[in-house]
């Protein structure tokens, strides 16, 4: 199994921004410093277009990798 890093997406609209928006994704992890940057880049980058239609609501993008123990299961019945 490969090695995982692990990112945490809030997203804060103007109409709750004491409740944002959050979830996780998961990408191979880079070998190089160099190219965890450019992949954290690539993923605020997609974030940002996938979220394009609702950017009048959005006040702030908040985007880190997180360890695994962060991220939970959720279970969907």
């Amino acid at each position: 199994m490969p090695s995982l890093s692990f990112y945490r997406i809030e997203i804060d609209t103007i109409d709750a921004p004491q409740h944002p928006i959050v979830f996780f994704r998961k990408e191979r992890k880079c070998k190089t410093a160099k190219g965890a940057d450019r992949q954290h880049d690539r993923i605020v980058n997609e974030t940002v277009d996938q979220w394009r239609q609702f950017s009048q609501q959005i006040r702030r993008y908040t985007i880190s990798r997180v360890p695994a123990e962060e991220v939970t299961e959720m279970v969907v019945n």
